[in-house]
């Protein structure tokens, strides 16, 4: 899966970006993008894949060093100083619509209806915010073994619209799947990658200064955070499916418009992750009259990409619908803290498009006992119900809050429960910990030490500051003649078969020329010594933007001049 890198620091790589690099760079980030997409890589393509790209290895190892130095591709050391290579999560949009004729359309919207299959969930943003204040009310302490209390864990199955048949497709691996749903794990998953909660002495619980910091976002903010992790943690890494998923997002046109799917071999794993999505919230599954899969996006798919992050203006307060019988109904356009707070004075009855909360004098005392005084919580009523406070539930709620000094001891208890899980705002670990990751997400970190295994994590590596080469250079290059790569000659038998040698030794390109013709190869061995002969790639176009090459077999007698031709790296 995509990589953001330990530690990222700021970098501005765009399409226009891109447009600068030599057709020789474009060539060899299109290469690797398309065979590894965001996965870590050890080595380059071999010979004979940059030879069908049309360029030799010299060619690709000198356009690499300069990719890297650009930092289009970013390298980490591992613990026995081996390196590994990746391209930034930050570039995946970019390299997905810069490279989409090379790796194939797979996504593309349709103009007809599709059957749908399954329904989008409401959306994850809100379900988390509702996991996090339950967490607030009940804890969340942990086992001797570090797991969360059986009991504990079947109360939280339910108290979600969430359910395991949502994630069956993904095949995420995580300890303890005896203990934990894969929903559950998923949802506490997310809490901890979001640094919304933390473990620590013996539970978990929030980390309120965060939280704090989570409630300023809009809804189409958080939608982007979890999207980025969900797209980390719990997408399969294969290359192929990595494309698709980016596809999805980059080049589907807006929300509520069908897209399909084509790929037949990945349908199954395909349809696992759109499954997912549909269990988050994010779009709906469906399947056309040929039985090929459809989603389409029930939130604004740009909105969740890095470079749509747009400066979010605060719209109208917009609240909720108070009725005589003491229930609530909360439209999709309520704001995060105006959920938040329901959910600190009332109990959640369902969740739909339309939600309902119901005051109940429990759930009231207890809010005013965590710190909202009965008139702060009289005032956020006034200002968010939308039709007022009806007359009989303004009485019945300011009795109860004259109750709030001889509170009942069950509150009490509750009340020092919901204080150990959600920690102090002062509390110095807290306060310091570094968030890492994606420098567009202030919250997600995607090394933190969750539930769910990720693949191909790069927790704990080191960036590797010390090879960003600048210049690509060849063994031996000083002791050759400077005629054998700056001037087209004829050479005795023997001279030129040393030249040839050398672009074999090197891995660099050859140029010969008989009469007006000029021919490019990428030679792969000599044979003989008197009459000797040359094998190799040959190639065919004069354009350099297409890429077509045949095997070939020459001899000495097809050229009149010949010259290395080497990267201009080892020419500056």
């Amino acid at each position: 899966m995509p990589l953001s890198g330990p530690k990222d620091e700021p970098v501005v790589l765009n399409l226009d970006s891109w447009s600068k690099l030599t057709l020789v760079e474009q060539k060899v980030l299109g290469a690797i993008f398309h065979k590894h997409a965001g996965q870590p890589f050890s080595s380059l393509l071999p010979r004979e894949q940059w030879a069908i790209e049309g360029l030799s290895v010299a060619e690709a190892k000198s356009s690499f060093a300069n990719l890297r130095q650009q930092r289009w591709i970013e390298s980490v050391y591992k613990s026995w100083g081996e390196r590994l290579f990746y391209i930034p999560a930050l570039l995946m949009e970019t390299l997905t619509i810069a490279y989409v004729q090379r790796v194939g359309i797979i996504v593309e919207q349709m103009a007809q209806h599709a059957h749908v299959l399954q329904e989008g969930k409401p959306d994850i943003a809100g379900e988390l915010l509702h996991l996090v204040a339950w967490i607030g009310r009940e804890g969340l302490p942990l086992t001797g073994k570090g797991t969360i209390h059986k009991r504990t864990v079947q109360k939280l199955s339910v108290v979600t619209v969430l359910s395991s048949t949502d994630f069956e497709g993904l095949g995420i691996q995580y300890e303890h799947s005896d203990v934990y749903p894969t929903h559950v794990a998923i949802l506490i998953d997310l809490l901890l990658s979001l640094n919304l909660v933390e473990k620590s002495d013996g539970q978990i619980q929030i980390a309120d200064h965060r939280l704090q910091q989570w409630l300023k976002l809009s809804w189409s903010q958080m939608h982007r955070e979890i999207y980025q992790a969900c797209m980390e943690r719990y997408g399969d890494a294969e290359p192929a499916l990595q494309h698709f998923r980016y596809q999805l997002a980059v080049f589907a046109p807006e929300k509520n418009i069908w897209c399909h799917i084509e790929n037949s071999e990945l349908k199954p794993r395909v349809r696992g992750w759109l499954s997912a999505l549909a269990g988050w919230g994010y779009g709906d599954v469906g399947v056309n009259q040929s039985g090929d899969l459809e989603f389409r996006w029930l939130i604004e798919p740009h909105s969740l990409l890095y470079k749509d992050q747009e400066m979010v203006t605060e719209t109208e307060p917009c609240g909720f619908y108070m009725q005589p019988d003491f229930e609530m109904l909360v439209p999709p356009e309520a704001r995060p803290d105006v959920i938040w707070m329901l959910e600190q004075c009332a109990e959640r009855v369902t969740r739909d498009q339309m939600s309902i909360y119901r005051m109940t004098k429990e759930r009231f005392l207890l809010g005013i006992a965590r710190g909202y005084g009965l008139h702060e919580m009289m005032e956020f009523l006034d200002q968010y119900a939308l039709t007022g406070i009806p007359e009989n539930v303004r009485i019945v709620l300011e009795g109860w809050g004259k109750e709030t000094d001889a509170a009942p001891l069950n509150v009490e208890r509750k009340m020092k429960v919901m204080e150990a899980s959600t920690g102090s705002t002062d509390d110095s670990k807290l306060l310091e910990k570094e968030v890492l990751g994606s420098v567009h997400s202030s919250f997600y970190t995607p090394y933190n030490q969750g539930l769910v295994d990720v693949p191909a994590s790069l927790r704990g590596l080191e960036r590797d500051h010390s090879v960003m080469e600048k210049k690509f250079s060849l063994l031996g290059f000083e002791e050759i003649p400077e005629t054998w790569y700056r001037e087209w000659r004829r050479y005795h038998s023997s001279t030129a078969r040393q030249i040839a040698a050398k672009a074999i030794e090197w891995q660099t390109k050859l140029g010969i020329r008989q009469e007006n013709r000029t021919q490019y190869l990428i030679p792969h061995q000599v044979e003989g010594h008197e009459q000797w002969t040359l094998s190799g790639w040959c190639m065919l176009d004069s354009s350099e933007h297409t890429s077509k090459t045949e095997w070939r077999t020459f001899s000495p007698s097809e050229w009149d001049t010949m010259r290395l031709i080497l990267p201009d790296d080892v020419l500056t």
